[in-house]
């Protein structure tokens, strides 16, 4: 149960949020919602404010029928009984993992070597270009550091006690990142070892069912862009009963379980992130399409 739950289920539990200060916000709320004729008493502010001020006061006096939705409510009272969510040592979270995404690791090896990735193979700065125009060995030293990319940013949030749906966005960032660097001018790889990494360290099983359905697909069709696609798809049929709430599957989260963290914010992120990596292999899919068609899949 998250923590605005637990406020407006036990009402008693308000007075703890008032007394570490959070009266006055609280009380800005109450006025407003009481100046729209939201509340059941009608009373003036100053009656609000000292209907709040003991147990059960303010929730008691709007969790009642006909009185303002408890939904509502409750995300209102998240966002007033915290801390501020865009703190700025979070915005600087948010900028660093970006950065550390858009670090081109693939593509620096590769010049290392003399080779530019972006006129070489396929043209995408990605390790699997890497691993096709440089060898294997370089290939899998590229694939590493994008999925180091993804997890250490998640990693130094927990170890700085940021919570699990900020150190989410976060590690979307470094995906981002490493799909849009600023050092490329906007070109990228295509996200999987990156989305990866923030998932090895937020929901190792997600991760691992991503893999195996990439190794599936790998087997099946002979592609390494497609089984990234095939990982993908997984990732979007996990999200579906993770933002649908169903509990069945948020039992298994450690973002929902350990951190509080809601099962359908994980589901949501999941969703979009598995949508970028789809959206940045439109290629291999058109590709793997026509070599159907042609009657030669593999």
């Amino acid at each position: 149960m998250g923590e605005s739950e637990d406020i407006f289920h036990h009402p008693g539990n308000i007075w703890n949020e008032i007394t570490e200060g959070c009266a006055p916000r609280i009380s800005v709320v109450y006025c407003l919602l009481d100046r729209g004729g939201l509340t059941r008493s009608g009373g003036s502010c100053e009656d609000g404010k000292r209907s709040m001020v003991g147990p059960g006061g303010l929730a008691a006096d709007l969790l009642v029928p006909g009185g303002f939705p408890a939904a509502f409510l409750s995300a209102t009272a998240t966002l007033s009984t915290g801390n501020d969510f865009f703190t700025s040592r979070f915005l600087w979270f948010l900028l660093g993992s970006f950065l550390c995404g858009s670090i081109p690791f693939s593509w620096l090896i590769a010049r290392a070597r003399g080779i530019d990735l972006l006129r070489q193979g396929s043209g995408n700065p990605g390790a699997t270009n890497l691993s096709r125009v440089a060898g294997r060995k370089f290939g899998t030293l590229g694939l590493s550091l994008d999925v180091t990319k993804g997890a250490v940013p998640v990693l130094i949030c927990q170890q700085m006690g940021v919570d699990a749906v900020q150190s989410l966005l976060v590690g979307s960032l470094a995906v981002l990142g490493h799909c849009f660097s600023p050092f490329l001018r906007g070109r990228g790889g295509k996200g999987v070892a990156t989305t990866g990494g923030v998932l090895l360290v937020l929901e190792p099983w997600i991760a691992a069912l991503m893999l195996l359905a990439w190794g599936v697909g790998r087997k099946l069709t002979g592609s390494v862009g497609m089984a990234s696609v095939g990982a993908a798809v997984t990732g979007v049929l996990i999200s579906t009963p993770l933002l649908l709430g169903t509990d069945q599957v948020e039992r298994w989260l450690r973002t929902a379980d350990v951190n509080g963290t809601s099962g359908k914010i994980l589901g949501a992120v999941l969703l979009v992130l598995s949508s970028l990596v789809i959206y940045r292999h439109q290629s291999n899919i058109l590709e793997y399409c026509q070599r159907c068609r042609e009657g030669s899949p593999r």
